[in-house]
C-alpha cells in the first residue's frame, strides 16, 4: 500500500478512536500550573560580546560600499523632473495594462473556480443518482476484490438503452467493470453460469468452470444478494447443469436463496491495497432498526472495513414518516471543514443505509452549509439509485 494512502488510513482510524478525558476540576488544574510557574527557576542573562575582528570586518565593508553609497545619493539628489516628465506617459501604459490583466486573470479565475467546483462535486460524489442518469440505464453489478481482503462490492454502470433482453445488455455491461475496476474479480465466466428463467426467477449452474472462476465459498451468498438486489429477480436456484441439487464446498447442498429488497445492513469502507475506495454494506452488521444500524456504522466490524461515521459524531433518528427518515445532529457539523472525501462517505453510507430499510430519502438537520456537493439540506436528500459508480 502506498505511503500516502497507509497515511490517510491511519488518520482515519485514530479519528475513530475513543475521546480522552480529563478528570481534574479547572480549580485543581490551575493551582498545578501556578505552581509549577513559581518553581520555573531564572535563567541567567548572557553577555553579548563582539570580538574585535569582527568589528574591523565590519567597517570595512562600510569603507568599500561607501563610494557607491555617495554616488546614489547625488544622482538621488539630482533634479527629477525630467524624468518625471519621460515616466509619465510609461507609468499610465503600464496602469492601463495591469488593469487589463487584472482583469482577465479574475475571469480566468472565476471561470476556473466554476469549472473546479463541478469537478469537485462529480469526483466526490461515488454513487448513482436519478439526477446522474438522463436517458440511460443503471447496472447493478456484485464482485469482490482480488487482493487479500475478498470483500463483497458492489458497483454500478451507466449505459445506453438497448432493445435486448436486460440480461443480455447487463452481461455485455459486465467489460466495462472488468476494464475498468482491475481492482475488482472478473465477474464475466460467473455471470455466463447464471440463467434467467422467468422475470422472477434465475438459476444458477455450478459446474466446474463456476467452480474454477469462484473461489470463495463463504462469499455466495452475499455475491447473489449483490447482483439481484436491484432487480426484478426474487429467487435463485443452485443446480448442476441437468437441474440437480449441487453442492458447493463446505456449504453442502446449497438452498434455494430469497433475494431480499430490503437487507437492513449497515454500510462501511474498504480500501483496496492501491488506495481505491468502495462503499460496502455488510450482512453481518444486519440490525432490526435503521437507529441501531447507523450506531454500528461508528465502530468497525472487522479488520478490512473501516467505521464510515466517525465515533465523536452524535445523532438522533427524531422522525420516521413514510419513507422519510430525519436524522438531527446533536452538535452542528461543519462539512466544509475537514476532509471533504470523508464527509461524502459518511453522507452516502446513512444513504445507502437508508435505501436498504426501504426509505426514499432522508432529511438531514444540523448540518452547515445547507448547500454542500451538490446537495441541497434543506430538504430530504434522495437516496441513491446504486452505490461505487464506475465512471
Amino acid at each position: 500500500m502506498p505511503d500516502d494512502v497507509q497515511h490517510k488510513k491511519i488518520i482515519r482510524l485514530i479519528k475513530h478512536l475513543p475521546e480522552a478525558t480529563d478528570p481534574r476540576t479547572k480549580e485543581e488544574i490551575y493551582h498545578n500550573l501556578k505552581h509549577n510557574m513559581e518553581k520555573k527557576p531564572n535563567r541567567k542573562k548572557r553577555l553579548i560580546v563582539i570580538p574585535a575582528l569582527s568589528s574591523l570586518a565590519v567597517i570595512l565593508i562600510f569603507l568599500l560600499i561607501s563610494p557607491t553609497l555617495f554616488q546614489k545619493a547625488t544622482y538621488d539628489e539630482t533634479p527629477i523632473t525630467s524624468r518625471q516628465e519621460a515616466n509619465i506617459f510609461s507609468d499610465s501604459a503600464e496602469s492601463a495594462k495591469e488593469s487589463k490583466n487584472k482583469a482577465i486573470e479574475s475571469n480566468e479565475n472565476s471561470t476556473t473556480m466554476q469549472t473546479e467546483d463541478k469537478t469537485e462535486h462529480a469526483s466526490l460524489r461515488t454513487a448513482l443518482y436519478k439526477e446522474d442518469v438522463d436517458n440511460k440505464t443503471v447496472l447493478t453489478y456484485a464482485s469482490l476484490t482480488n487482493d487479500e481482503g475478498l470483500v463483497p462490492v458492489s458497483v454500478s454502470i451507466l449505459v445506453s438503452k438497448e432493445e435486448s433482453e436486460w440480461f443480455e445488455q447487463y452481461k455485455k455491461g459486465a467489460e466495462i467493470i472488468e476494464k475498468e475496476a482491475p481492482n475488482l474479480m472478473n465477474i464475466i465466466p460467473i455471470l455466463n453460469s447464471i440463467k434467467i428463467e422467468n422475470p422472477t426467477n434465475a438459476r444458477v449452474i455450478i459446474d466446474d468452470e463456476f467452480r474454477e472462476n469462484f473461489g470463495y465459498q463463504n462469499g455466495l451468498e452475499d455475491f447473489i444478494q449483490n447482483t439481484f438486489q436491484l432487480t426484478d429477480i426474487q429467487k435463485v436456484q443452485f443446480t448442476d447443469q441437468d437441474g440437480n441439487p449441487v453442492e458447493f464446498g463446505n456449504i453442502g447442498i446449497v438452498p434455494d436463496q430469497t433475494i431480499e429488497k430490503e437487507p437492513h445492513r449497515a454500510q462501511y469502507l474498504y480500501e483496496t491495497d492501491n488506495g481505491e475506495a468502495f462503499i460496502v454494506s455488510d450482512s453481518n452488521s444486519s440490525r432490526d432498526n435503521f437507529n441501531a444500524t447507523l450506531h454500528v456504522m461508528k465502530d468497525s466490524p472487522n479488520e478490512n472495513l473501516e467505521a464510515i461515521i466517525p465515533r465523536g459524531i452524535n445523532f438522533e433518528i427524531v422522525q420516521e414518516k413514510e419513507d422519510v427518515v430525519t436524522i438531527l445532529f446533536n452538535q452542528p457539523i461543519e462539512f466544509a471543514r475537514g476532509d471533504q472525501q470523508e464527509n461524502m462517505w459518511m453522507i452516502e453510507g446513512i444513504l445507502l443505509a437508508a435505501k436498504d430499510f426501504g426509505f426514499k430519502a432522508v432529511q438531514f438537520e444540523g448540518i452547515e452549509p445547507q448547500q454542500w456537493q451538490g446537495f441541497n439540506f434543506e430538504q430530504p436528500v434522495e437516496v441513491p439509485l446504486a452505490p461505487n459508480r464506475i465512471k
